[in-house]
């Protein structure tokens, strides 16, 4: 799992705005920066996920990640920073980043959904942390942050939830969100009216969008070539509705062994059991939300010969069965 490196200098701006060394708790973790960085350059989830985790605490700071607000730029996440900037609507801007953003975290995913006069943003990185609060915090205060940039400092969400507990002193994440807030809640996930997210932005500018998308696009398709684990997520995503997807079957599609295949997984820390988990749980939440489809296609979709099983699977992931998930939607 990699993370876009020009994308880090958001972090390394939060740690020097504590009066703190980046330079040194990078070298700790056996990365060394030289601003500035090339654009595709890509950096290990792990060791960037680890140095947050110390400056957090060097910090002492519980609200942390937070000042990602602060020091964020879509320029830090180059040319689909700038199509998101240029995009037309919030929503547009939304969907770029469920579109692309695996070029900034090739294990984030962006869910969005639209319900009631509103379209709730859910954001997800498939991968434990050394610490999920700060981590969290962050992605939601750059998402806001994000909307303020397009759509004005006077940018309010209907409402933000979390998924870590609640802090001893909200005050910081109240005086940043500045809307109602939940905490302990199953998603981190913005939420505002459709009427926003629809309203044309005055940063509006579809030919520089397109522009940098295509640029995108390309950055896209390199990882992919790249990234074993991607390769195979796509594979899995393919096979799945055939009931028959195998170590073997996916091995095939990508065209080696599956001993192979088992290698170059272990090599990215990733077992193809793992993956076709993973797959499967991600699906399931796109298809939960989808009203057109019901639960026994989703049993198919997802590979399953049974209803029974698929339930079987989504308590094990969630503790809750589709059908639950579905009636709280």
């Amino acid at each position: 799992m990699s993370v876009l490196a020009p994308s880090v200098g958001i972090l390394w701006g939060v740690i020097e705005s504590y009066g703190l060394d980046p330079d040194a708790l990078f070298r700790a973790e056996g990365l060394e920066i030289r601003w500035p960085v090339e654009p595709g350059t890509r950096l290990p989830y792990s060791q960037v996920d680890s140095i947050r985790a110390r400056a957090a605490e060097a910090s002492g700071d519980p609200a942390f990640g937070l000042r990602t607000a602060r020091c964020a730029h879509p320029s830090h996440f180059g040319a689909l920073g700038y199509a998101v900037l240029a995009s037309s609507t919030l929503r547009e801007s939304f969907e770029r980043i469920q579109r692309y953003g695996r070029v900034l975290n090739d294990r984030g995913r962006v869910e969005i959904i639209e319900s009631g006069g509103e379209l709730h943003l859910r954001l997800f990185i498939d991968r434990e942390s050394k610490n999920p609060q700060v981590r969290d915090d962050a992605i939601m205060a750059f998402i806001i942050s994000l909307c303020r940039f397009n759509a004005g400092r006077d940018f309010n969400a209907n409402q933000v939830t979390f998924e870590h507990d609640p802090p001893d002193d909200p005050g910081p994440w109240e005086t940043l969100f500045r809307c109602p807030l939940r905490f302990g809640a199953d998603y981190n996930e913005l939420t505002l009216s459709v009427a926003d997210a629809d309203r044309v932005l005055p940063s509006a500018n579809p030919v520089l969008a397109k522009m940098n998308e295509r640029i995108v696009i390309q950055r896209l398709a390199k990882l992919d070539r790249d990234n074993i684990p991607g390769r195979v997520r796509a594979a899995i995503m393919e096979q799945l509705p055939s009931g028959k997807v195998s170590d073997e079957s996916v091995a095939d599609a990508l065209h080696m062994t599956a001993r192979t295949l088992h290698r170059k997984l272990k090599d990215d820390g990733e077992t193809f059991r793992s993956l076709l988990k993973s797959v499967r749980m991600e699906l399931a939440a796109q298809y939960i939300a989808d009203d057109s489809l019901t639960l026994t296609e989703i049993t198919f979709l997802l590979g399953f010969s049974e209803m029974s099983s698929f339930s079987r699977a989504y308590r094990n992931w969630h503790g809750r069965t589709p059908s639950a998930d579905r009636q709280r939607d």
